[in-house]
């Protein structure tokens, strides 16, 4: 089972993705973007922000069980 921090952040990037995206629709309609803009905008943002979420989730899976202790030596 995966641990809830991963589970809560990965939903916060997914709301932060479809965030942009919609930003990215919004400026398309008023006109700001036009159709090439706005569908290389897309692919930036949902590439940027997979590219964000990985290196978090290595972060966080890294310090979940981490494969090396500290070793204290007996104080005499």
């Amino acid at each position: 089972m995966a641990p809830t921090v991963l589970v809560t952040g990965s939903v916060v990037f997914a709301i932060l993705v479809g965030s942009l995206l919609l930003l990215t629709g919004c400026a398309r309609g008023a006109g700001m973007l036009n159709k090439d803009d706005s569908a290389i905008a897309s692919i930036v943002v949902s590439i940027s922000v997979f590219c964000m979420w990985l290196l978090w989730s290595c972060s966080v899976l890294h310090q979940w069980h981490p494969l090396i202790q500290p070793m204290y030596e007996k104080m005499e």
